[in-house]
């Protein structure tokens, strides 16, 4: 995790020079979008280490780097997640909240299932439809611990973020995505 805050505070250090924060709203945006590239591989191997260690495969660090072969089908998912979540923000507030619980698994499914871009999200938004209240209070619910594990100096981050990855990937994923049908 630390790496993957590192290269967003870099990345987004780099891309605010270009585009200031302090001109546009839409400069935070392109400034995000740009940023998927580099981060959403990372990302999705973050995912992945949950995913493997809940089925006793072997994990190491160099592990999140593994999938940067995946970099257009990653970066297009972040993408369109990110923009369809901010439409459904902007219109009515829950929709944009019901999509962003729906495709939470979208990056791990591209990555596992070796699936398509729409058919992760997709297949993402109808597995967690069936189960959102549940995926909505537990992401709430490991939201609240992650803030609350940053009061003290944020050093409890080092046990809350892998505890939310263990959590939704390492056992929520395989519940949902481990034998239900593509």
């Amino acid at each position: 995790m630390l790496i993957y805050v590192g290269f967003t505070f870099a990345l987004q250090g780099i891309l605010g020079l270009i585009f200031p924060l302090s001109g546009s709203p839409v400069n935070s945006i392109i400034i995000a979008i740009l940023s998927y590239p580099v981060l959403m591989p990372i990302m999705a191997g973050m995912m992945m280490m949950g995913i493997k260690h809940s089925r006793g495969e072997e994990i190491s660090f160099k592990s999140i780097f593994n999938f940067y072969h995946l970099t257009g089908k990653l970066s297009l998912v972040g993408i369109l997640i990110y923009i369809m979540t901010l439409i459904g923000i902007l219109l009515l507030l829950l929709p944009g909240i019901y999509l962003s619980v729906a495709y939470m698994f979208a990056l791990p499914l591209i990555v596992d299932k070796n699936m398509g871009v729409w058919e992760a999200m997709e297949h993402s938004r109808k597995q967690v439809t069936k189960h959102w209240f549940k995926a909505f209070f537990l992401t709430i619910l490991l939201s609240i611990i992650v803030a609350i594990s940053m009061i003290p100096l944020g050093i409890g981050l080092f046990w809350t973020i892998p505890l939310m990855f263990v959590t939704l990937y390492g056992l929520i994923y395989p519940l949902m995505f481990d034998g239900a049908e593509a």
